[in-house]
């Protein structure tokens, strides 16, 4: 079943022959998501902010270990099968105790050609893992889970687009229900919806075709992401250094003792923010499978990590030392508006409009495709009028109401971070772990010989995953409930 991460495989397909494999997955790792961070890390402090985002990024790590020791042991199910069998599912994979008999022809011995039974070679998704390890009802949530977190994609995608377009078109010298500098005499929030209409009527029809071969899309919306955070981090490190604005209606850098260190009511909204800045896990099974050596595929992804938390801690102290909290707008991007330099403040302002309109349509297409593929599990003929027109309807339509009704991209990304990211970052990874080592011992592998496994092969470890997620949303549902939003 399609799940976010093809278009990546294929673009990172051509890597595989060099040694560039960690630095593709890291660039995959650090999406438009990071836009989000320096407000929630701002709103939590200097210092709670940076250890929540260590421990996230350990929590994470740990969970892609899950995820790929899973891949491995799926693997090793698939080559038990004979030729031409289809692929295996949890109902297959039981075995009778009484007599310690398999019930399915699927314990047939590995072929003399598999000298690695382990090997990650196929692609086995997240989505066929889940039928394949759990029962029948996590497969479900998982799906369930998989599509609230596609439509939290698509309405933040929804919002970032059009806002960034509205900053560009406004003056943000005037308060925002002025006209200021926006055409006619639409005002601020006419704007946003005319560019949200536009939104919906040139890449709404997208989704209801197929995107493929889009690698270069990929590399080119790479290669404009890591230009746009290298300028951001760059201009706040010299405005740091001179400590003065851009312009004079640009906020001078705040003083250091003025810098929050702790609020405990920012923790929930950065938790969310991180969740989504750390996903990658959904992505696994392509990124991983074109990797031609992957011996060494746990010590990769510590560097990988290492690195993403090192980026992310640089893109946050440098933003909250260059800009008061209360500046500090919840898309990064829109905080270099009064840059001297139009060509890079339009750059910038524009940068969540190139990178997102090129993933809208490959989101709606994945959202499409898992709506599809969840009413398809309950044997459920699906006309063919439904299938044209019904499904991708029914994946734009909901975002571009949500982002009618709301223009908090922060608000968006936390929540979907904090409950459909919990579930896909975290909770999954973690149960597809212990029902694979279970279907491992019953399909009688040699779990010795996973060179694949998790270092954390301790079972406490998935339980204290899932102990972990569910405190982290407890909290963050008790600060929606206390605070009201």
């Amino acid at each position: 079943p399609p799940v976010l991460g093809h278009s990546e495989g294929e673009a990172f397909a051509m890597c595989s022959y060099c040694d560039v494999g960690a630095m593709y997955i890291f660039n995959l790792i650090v999406g438009a998501g990071a836009l989000a961070l320096p407000y929630a890390f701002a709103h939590a402090g200097v210092i709670a902010g940076s250890v929540l985002l260590v421990v996230l990024a350990f929590f994470s790590f740990v969970a892609v270990t899950f995820t790929v020791e899973a891949m491995a042991v799926a693997n090793a199910l698939l080559r038990r099968f004979p030729s031409g069998r289809d692929q295996p599912l949890a109902s297959d994979l039981t075995v009778n105790f009484a007599s310690g008999s398999t019930d399915t022809e699927a314990t047939a011995l590995l072929s003399s050609d598999d000298k690695d039974p382990f090997e990650i070679s196929t692609r086995v998704e997240m989505g066929r893992m889940a039928e394949m390890f759990l029962p029948s009802l996590g497969s479900k949530l998982f799906y369930a889970c998989m599509i609230i977190y596609l439509y939290g994609d698509l309405c933040i995608y929804a919002v970032a687009i059009p806002k960034s377009l509205q900053s560009v078109t406004c003056d943000y010298g005037g308060n925002h229900t002025d006209t200021g500098g926006c055409p006619s005499s639409l005002g601020y929030h006419g704007t946003y919806y005319v560019y949200l209409t536009m939104v919906t009527v040139l890449l709404g029809p997208l989704c209801f075709f197929n995107v493929q071969k889009t690698k270069w899309l990929q590399i080119g919306t790479s290669v404009l992401r890591w230009t746009t955070f290298l300028i951001m981090i760059t201009l706040a490190t010299i405005g740091i250094a001179r400590n003065k604005g851009f312009s004079d209606t640009d906020p001078i850098p705040p003083a250091a003792d003025s810098v929050p260190t702790v609020r405990i009511s920012g923790m929930p909204q950065l938790f969310g923010t991180s969740i989504y800045a750390f996903m990658c896990h959904h992505s696994l099974p392509s990124l991983v499978v074109p990797i031609q050596s992957k011996r060494r595929l746990n010590g990769m992804f510590v560097v990988d990590f290492v690195m993403v938390l090192a980026f992310y801690m640089l893109l946050s102290l440098t933003a909250v030392f260059r800009f008061p909290t209360g500046d500090l707008k919840d898309l990064y991007t829109l905080n270099f508006q009064h840059f001297h330099v139009k060509f890079i403040s339009y750059f910038l302002a524009l940068f969540p409009v190139f990178t997102l309109s090129a993933n809208f349509p490959i989101i709606a297409i994945t959202l499409r495709n898992n709506l599809k593929t969840l009413v398809q599990q309950r044997n459920i003929d699906i006309p063919p009028l439904l299938d044209k027109y019904g499904f991708p309807l029914l994946a734009i339509v909901p975002p571009i109401i949500v982002a009618f009704f709301t223009e908090d991209v922060g608000f968006l990304v936390g929540f979907t971070g904090s409950y459909a990211g919990v579930g896909i970052q975290y909770i999954t990874p973690a149960m597809l772990c212990l029902y694979a080592r279970r279907t491992s011992i019953m399909q009688r592998l040699d779990a010795a010989k996973n060179k694949h496994a998790s270092v954390f092969r301790n079972p406490l470890w998935i339980y204290f995953v899932c102990l972990w997620a569910a405190a982290c949303v407890a909290l963050v549902t008790v600060n929606h409930i206390l605070t009201g939003k």
